[in-house]
């Protein structure tokens, strides 16, 4: 009742937590078990907890195969949010680079454009520089020229005479300079002069001193030995003025030869600067016309290069081939190998050129208009009249008569609905008839088909499939030469070299096969009209259709290579004479350098008159002023020698020479005034004149740019049709390079558009693949939770198992300590028994000389006692179970000691031998030790301790189980 009550609680449990109930309704069941019948209510509850045991580790194993199918879902849904996002992430960077080039190429468009405005303004300044360039604006031109030169010419007269009076008014200051120089020497000499007479006016007085006398006449002596001396260094000073004087009269000398050079060279520079000029002009000039011709040669090369040719490499082999197929009785049948190898490298050797402007053009291939048919014909005529001329044939010509009959023939094509891999005959014998042709059958068109599974179509397809007609036609393809023949003009067995002048034109057309399925067939028609095929010339034109060909763009061009050649000589010659110019021009340039280097030189030798001249001024003076010391001195000598009167007569003397002196002084110093005066005045008027020369100097050089300005526009009206034309090629150029990086830039715009594209389609990825791993995330999650409470059900399961399963272990081993305790409560009441260590009788007394330990019998010797165990009871038993006791102990001893017999005994599928001695009669209560008193219990240990012998010799051999 207890194991039931324990199970109902711990389903109620769960129930009350809500884990799981419904997927475990047996625990549910556990309180619907009727209490009057115990051992079916117990069956029921094992059944139910086996049942609910095995559900919930169904259910685990169910919620862990969910949860890994829906982690492995997660995961890959993470995978590929994560590359969704690498993929994001290159979007981006892509978008981000080609952004980068977009702008790029915005910016070069934007430069190119601003390049094609410029010339495009260059070359409308050009072309109304044109409309002016008439004989009376270009004679009106050089006439300007004339006044400007003139202009010039005047005004560097006047710029050198007002240099010329700046140079004689600098002389005059320089003059001037000089005069107040003088008056400031004069000024000073005459201040000399003063302290010198009154020096003498001191001497005098000091004179009439007798104690003076030596010293005035010695005064005397040396005033009259520095007056010899100084009329020497006047001598001297007068000698080196000559030489100056000499010296500065070469040096003027070479001045003036020094400016006659540098006149020269100046006028050599002009003269060789202006033929420079005309030179460089001509030059220019013949430039313009070698890059004209030039342009025009490269322009017919890009025509030629982008030509489509047919090519025979070998003309008498393709001869041979053309006349083997139509000789012997079956054309054909002589064909050779060689033959064939040769048509068939001659149609792969021969290949289309595709044309980027013709690819731009979509046709209506069933509806072309008159000029893309009148194209296509002149196109492919190009393309036969390449083949003829090879083969020295006559040319095919295409007229206004053939272009009408290739429309009229396609349009029938189209009106009849034809569908078929064959000629419309009826279709063209109608135009044919309407023509005023022979009509009645097929007499006009070759025809080639291509089938491309496309309706659209530009002109350059369509050149293509007719390049390809005349190909595969003229080589034989279909091993026949009968379109060959038609196109080439020979009759049908006639020598290949036997052609004829036709009249040609190509058209095209397009229609639906239907056969297994439906597919657009393409269609391209070459018409050869011979002249004796036209019936009703009225309604034939053979007017000729004017077109340029391959052979008239190689006429043109070795025309243009010729005016090339010569325009590169002409140019070659100018260059030279340009060069040569240049270098007499440089080279007069170099002369007047150097003869502009000389007069500086000869201008930087210094003038030594002016200084020499001063020297002597300065030593006259001063020999002037000795003098008058001298005198002074020799008169003061005679005085000091003379009388008192002399010597008052010489000091009244020298007071006179004093008053002259500061007379003197003060006429110097107003000259000096005066002179100072003038020289501020004529620096006045040097200040006044540089200002008039520097605004001549100013004058020239804006008449000189007023000259150059005339000679430029008489230059552009002269050069105006080469300046136009040199307008229209830079702007040609402009335009030229505008077109490709304006396809550039549209190129980079529609794949940033792409890739923009891609980051949206990256972007929306994501975006779906985020949503994609946040579902599969919560999936995983609530699988988790599954799991975990799936788990925990299990769990409760294994929990309440373990705790019956511990309530039914502790009922057991109270059982079995109960009957344990019960059984010992026997024991203890029968015999001998166990308590702890020790072994007591069933009147719990302790039995004498034996002990308990690990779980044996042990004497007081220390060995185990044999024959004798202790049960589970504790009850002391022999070997036939049957406890001992104080009554029969005694019994189990009483047999003789003899020698007994061997005994074999098997033990565990073992055999074992022993001797068994049996001992001597015991006496009763006689004991086995010596000394010992005899009483019961002792009497009891000896028998024990013999019969524990005796069942120890039982015993041999035997395992020991516990």
């Amino acid at each position: 009742m207890k194991k039931k009550v324990l199970t109902t609680t711990i389903a109620t449990g769960l129930m009350a937590a809500g884990v799981l109930t419904t997927q475990n309704p047996v625990s549910a069941k556990a309180d619907t078990v009727p209490k009057g019948d115990n051992a079916t209510s117990t069956n029921e509850v094992a059944t139910q907890e086996s049942d609910a045991k095995t559900i919930a580790q169904n259910n685990v194993n169910t919620a862990q195969t969910n949860l890994d199918k829906y982690k492995a879902d997660t995961q890959n849904a993470s995978d590929s949010l994560q590359q969704a996002k690498a993929n994001e992430t290159t979007a981006q960077k892509a978008v981000d680079e080609q952004t980068n080039k977009v702008a790029d190429a915005q910016s070069n468009v934007d430069k190119a454009q601003a390049d094609v405005t410029t010339a495009q303004n260059g070359l409308t300044a050009a072309q109304e520089n044109a409309k002016n360039a008439t004989e009376t604006n270009i004679q009106a031109a050089k006439d300007n020229v004339a006044t400007q030169e003139q202009t010039v010419a005047t005004a560097q007269d006047q710029a050198k005479q007002a240099t010329d009076a700046v140079t004689e008014q600098a002389n005059k200051v320089a003059d001037a300079q000089k005069a107040v120089n003088d008056a400031q020497k004069n000024t000073s000499a005459a201040q000399n002069n003063v302290n010198a007479a009154q020096k003498t006016v001191d001497d005098a007085k000091a004179a009439m001193d007798p104690a003076n006398v030596q010293a005035t006449v010695d005064t005397a002596n040396k005033a009259e030995a520095q007056v010899n001396k100084d009329k020497q260094d006047v001598a001297k000073a007068q000698i080196d003025l000559d030489n100056a004087k000499a010296a500065d009269a070469t040096r003027q000398t070479n001045i003036d030869n020094a400016q006659k050079a540098v006149d020269t060279a100046k006028s050599n520079v002009d003269f060789s600067t202006k033929q420079a000029q005309e030179m460089k002009d001509q030059f220019n000039k013949y430039q313009g016309i070698k890059d004209a011709a030039q342009k025009e040669v490269d322009g017919l090369n890009d025509k030629l290069s982008n030509v489509n040719t047919i090519t025979i490499s070998d003309v008498e082999a393709y001869k041979k081939a053309f006349n083997d197929w139509y000789t012997g009785s079956k054309r054909g049948e002589n064909w050779t190998e060689e033959d064939k190898n040769f048509l068939n490298d001659f149609m792969s050797s021969n290949t289309y050129k595709g044309n980027a402007a013709d690819k731009n053009i979509t046709v209506d291939i069933n509806h072309l208009t008159a000029d893309q048919i009148k194209e296509l014909s002149l196109f492919s005529a190009d393309l036969l009249n390449q083949v003829r001329n090879q083969l020295g044939l006559p040319k095919v010509i295409v007229t206004e008569g053939s272009l009408k009959l290739a429309k009229d023939v396609t349009d029938n094509y189209v009106s009849d609905n034809w569908d078929k891999f064959d000629h419309d005959v009826d279709g063209i014998s109608r135009a044919a008839a309407e023509n005023g042709l022979l009509s009645g059958g097929n007499f006009y068109e070759d025809a080639i088909f291509s089938s491309d599974f496309s309706e659209a179509s530009t002109m350059d397809d369509l050149k293509s499939i007719l390049y390809t007609g005349i190909v595969t036609m003229i080589g034989g393809s279909g091993d026949e030469m009968l379109h060959a023949a038609g196109l080439l003009g020979v009759d049908f067995g006639d020598d290949i070299s036997t052609g004829k002048e036709q009249y040609f034109s190509a058209g095209t057309s397009m229609f639906p096969i239907k056969e297994d399925q439906m597919w657009i067939t393409k269609m391209g028609h070459f018409f050869n009209v011979s002249k004796d095929y036209i019936r009703d010339s009225a309604k034939f034109s053979t007017t000729e259709v004017p077109g340029t060909s391959t052979e008239d763009l190689v006429t043109q061009l070795n025309t243009a290579k010729a005016k090339l050649a010569s325009a590169t000589d002409a140019l070659n010659k100018a260059k030279d004479a340009d060069t040569q110019a240049q270098q007499i021009l440089a080279k007069n340039k170099v002369e007047l350098t150097t003869a502009q280097d000389n007069l500086t030189k000869a201008q930087n030798v210094p003038v030594q008159t002016e200084i020499a001249q001063k020297a002597l001024t300065d030593v006259q003076n001063k020999l002037a002023a000795d003098t008058k010391i001298n005198e002074d001195a020799q008169a003061k000598k005679e005085a000091a020698l003379g009388d008192e009167a002399a010597k008052q007569k010489v000091l009244d003397q020298a007071n006179a020479n004093l008053a002259t002196a500061q007379k003197a002084l003060t006429d110097a110093q107003a000259k000096q005034k005066a002179a100072e005066n003038n020289l501020s005045a004529e620096k006045a008027k040097l200040a006044s004149l540089q200002q008039v020369a520097n605004e001549k100097t100013q004058d020239v050089k804006a008449a000189q740019v007023a000259l150059d300005d005339a000679k430029n526009k008489l230059a552009t009206l002269e050069n105006a049709p080469l300046l136009v034309k040199a307008a229209e090629d830079k702007l040609a150029a402009a335009q030229k390079a505008l077109d490709p990086v304006e396809n550039v830039l549209v190129s980079e715009k529609a794949k940033l558009s792409a890739l923009k594209q891609d980051l949206a389609d990256a972007q929306a990825d994501v975006t779906t693949a985020q949503k994609n791993y946040d579902e599969k995330l919560a999936i995983q999650t609530k699988a988790q939770t599954d799991l975990d409470n799936a788990k925990k059900v299990l769990q409760a399961i294994y929990d309440r198992e373990a705790l019956e399963a511990q309530i039914a272990a502790q009922e057991k081993a109270r059982e079995e300590a109960e009957k344990k305790a019960a059984e010992k409560a026997q024991a203890e009441k029968n015999g001998y028994h166990v308590d702890g260590n020790k072994v007591v009788d069933e009147n719990g007394n302790q039995v004498a000389n034996w002990t308990v330990k690990n779980g044996q019998i042990i004497d007081n010797k220390g060995k185990v006692v044999s024959g004798l165990t202790i049960n589970k009871a504790g009850a002391v038993v022999n070997k036939t179970g049957q406890q001992i006791n104080s009554k029969n102990v005694v019994d189990n001893l009483q047999f003789k000691r003899t020698q007994a017999p061997v005994v074999q005994s098997k033990v565990a599928g073992k055999t074992y031998v022993s001797t068994v001695v049996a001992p001597e009669k015991a006496k009763t209560n006689a004991l086995p030790q010596t000394g010992e008193k005899e009483s019961k219990t002792t009497l009891v240990g000896a028998i024990l301790v013999g019969l524990g012998s005796l069942v120890g010799l039982f015993g041999l051999g035997r395992k020991k189980e516990y």
